[in-house]
């Protein structure tokens, strides 16, 4: 009921700045009716009775007791305090506000309107100070931002609100929870036996029974021994040794071996092949190889039944794991042999860049010269000419295009330069020679003219592959399409028709009807590639270098077809590289220039001096050039580690001598 005049204490002076005092009066009002209160009882006379109880505060007075009046001083102090907080907070100094709140709180510790009141006021400037700090952060300034949290975390460290905004300066608290879940019920590992600790001596000279038995209670063990360990005399002399040193050396002179069945004792038998199947503990554990494929977990699994002899390992491809069953020591030795093969292969980027460039270039540069002349009689030529085309002529002399009484040459000149008529002795005309009507025209069957031409293209092309191939693993890559090629073609028939060779229907041979029905003819089409092909596989050598072996091609149509089958044309490329981490090797580099040139001119006279430039020269360029450039990047690394660690491993003696 007292958390809105808390409110109205905590909240903005924009806001409500009329019920700052609300609270206050309240309280300062309840104080001064108990204390007129106890005045009317006193002069009323009830004051002299000190059981008699006021219907105001409910508390029996005692009339001039010390006590009592030290009390309502710290009251009204405390009264005092708040006022002051009060009037601070409306000027917004929530500092000073909360330090008079807390020595009202202090001075008056049961009332819970003051320790309210600290709350409130201390949540509020952790409140303002953190939407400082977001504001600061927002802007850019983070150092302030963390200077204002950090003052934050000293006014309230168990504030909620800086849950949010983690102090940089204190450790990362681990989420893990492990431990099934909070110490959960577990099972139990194998039994493990815990002889006293120290150093001890041995100078025994017993059978082998008994001499277990002294050992054993030398450490504080006790030992059962099977039938079958051997009655034989041993002598037993150590100076200083551990349980595990002696136990062994006792074992290898009565091949014996001992299992732990309790912390503090363990059972003896004879080592062979029966005993420790019958009498040695099994573990099970289950070996997780994620990634690895159906195959390579099946060597996985036939590994560990021929290395370490385990003879129940169970093969799950649909989990990717292995489940083994063996002893504890040998699932140790197992364990630590596939720490380094589960590990995981090194890992190469292949960065490769190929550059294509195709340039092609015609050059036509010269004059072309007649390569052919003759001789004629103009005027024969004219006048046969005009006789073949005297309708045309005179409807031309009609509409007045050729003038009356023209010269037959000029009549023909006319009517050619008109396109009416054609001559090819008269349009090849080069000179006349004669008058009258022995003039004689030289011709030339071919045509002249000044050839000045070039025409060039220029094809670049690059192309940037990257691979990411584990070590000793083959990756592919291919950019292009397949075609359809159709190496050839057969075809059905029906069986002979010779029997129905004179019916016919509606005038078509029976015969003609089912051959065509029942012939079919089925293209054999095989798919090919088309464009680029990339085989890789890296190697990574001890010291670092990265070998490469590469297999490249580059498959397209060659234009034409043999057969109705495309010629294609085929760039490979086959090679071992070996280069350093990060560095660059140019892998190819295939140059193909083709030639060609045509010469037009007059035979003799093009090869005299001064001559050389009449000709026309045709000439025609062509260049290929074919660049890779590779380099190989190590990402991910194994250790250069040649061995593992030497792990020793217990092995029956009778599968020893076998």
């Amino acid at each position: 009921m007292r958390l809105p005049a808390l409110h109205a204490i905590y909240d903005d002076t924009r806001k409500r700045p009329c019920r700052r005092f609300v609270f206050a009066g309240l309280v300062l009002g309840a104080c001064f009716c108990s204390h007129c209160a106890s005045l009317i009882a006193q002069t009323s006379g009830t004051a002299s009775d000190p059981g008699i109880t006021t219907s105001v505060t409910g508390a029996v007075s005692q009339q001039r007791n010390p006590k009592n009046n030290t009390h309502a001083k710290e009251n009204s102090r405390a009264e005092q305090a708040f006022i002051d907080g009060a009037r601070l907070l409306e000027r917004n100094d929530r500092e000073a506000a909360e330090r008079q709140f807390q020595i009202a709180a202090n001075l008056a510790p049961d009332n819970r309107d003051y320790a309210l009141a600290v709350t409130s006021v201390r949540e509020g400037r952790v409140v303002e100070l953190v939407h400082q700090a977001g504001k600061a952060r927002i802007d850019g300034h983070v150092i302030q931002a963390e200077a204002l949290l950090t003052q934050a975390r000293k006014i309230d460290p168990d504030n909620p609100l800086l849950a949010q905004h983690p102090n940089p300066n204190e450790p990362v608290k681990s989420s893990r929870v492990d431990s099934w879940i909070i110490d959960g019920p577990r099972l139990a590992g194998p039994v493990e036996l815990k002889p006293a600790a120290g150093l001890k001596s041995f100078h025994i000279h017993a059978a082998l029974p008994e001499a277990l038995r002294q050992l054993g209670a030398a450490y504080g063990l006790k030992v059962i021994t099977d039938s079958t360990v051997p009655q034989q005399q041993v002598k037993f002399d150590l100076e200083d040794v551990t349980f595990a040193q002696a136990v062994r050396v006792l074992s290898q002179m009565g091949t014996i071996f001992t299992v732990p069945l309790t912390p503090d004792s363990f059972f003896v038998a004879i080592d062979n092949q029966e005993s420790r199947t019958k009498y040695q503990h099994q573990v099970q554990e289950t070996i997780y190889a994620a990634g690895m494929t159906n195959e390579q977990l099946a060597e996985l699994g036939n590994m560990i039944r021929s290395v370490f002899e385990v003879k129940q390992v169970t093969v799950q491809n649909s989990f990717g794991t292995l489940v083994v069953r063996a002893p504890a020591d040998t699932l140790d030795a197992l364990n630590l042999t596939l720490r380094d093969l589960l590990e995981g292969n090194s890992e190469v980027m292949i960065d490769l860049k190929l550059y294509s460039v195709d340039k092609t270039t015609t050059r036509n540069i010269g004059a072309t010269l007649p390569s052919q002349a003759g001789a004629f009689s103009l005027a024969g030529e004219a006048q046969s000419l005009v006789a073949a085309n005297q309708t045309l002529i005179n409807q031309a002399i009609a509409q007045g295009l050729v003038p009356a009484g023209t010269s037959d040459i000029l009549v023909v000149l006319a009517l050619i330069k008109a396109g009416l008529i054609t001559s090819p002795l008269i349009s090849g005309l080069l000179a006349t020679v004669g008058g009258g009507i022995t003039t004689a025209g030289i011709y030339s069957t071919t045509t002249s003219g000044l050839n000045l031409a070039l025409n060039s293209s220029d094809t670049r092309a690059l192309d940037e592959i990257q691979l990411r191939v584990g070590d000793r693993q083959s990756a592919t890559f291919r950019a292009g399409s397949k075609y359809p090629i159709t190496q050839s073609t057969y075809s059905t028939t029906a069986a002979s028709t010779s029997a129905l060779g004179g019916a016919t229907v509606n005038g078509v041979s029976v015969a003609s009807l089912l051959n065509a029905a029942t012939t079919a003819t089925t293209p054999q089409i095989q798919y090919e590639d088309l464009g680029l092909t990339l085989k890789a596989t890296p190697t990574i050598q001890k010291a670092g270098l990265i070998s490469l072996h590469l297999d490249f091609k580059i498959e397209s149509l060659a234009g034409g077809s043999v057969d109705n089958i495309p010629v294609l044309t085929n760039t490979s490329f086959t090679s071992d590289v070996t280069v350093a981490d990060g560095a660059t090797a140019f892998l190819v580099s295939n140059m193909s220039q083709s030639q060609s040139a045509a010469v037009t001119g007059i035979p003799g006279l093009s090869d005299l001096p001064g001559f050389q430039s009449t000709p026309d020269l045709l000439r025609t360029v062509d260049a290929g050039e074919l660049l890779m450039v590779l380099t190989p990047h190590l990402v991910r690394k194994r250790s250069n580690d040649t061995a593992g660690p030497l792990i020793p491993i217990t092995v029956p003696a009778s599968s020893t001598s076998e």
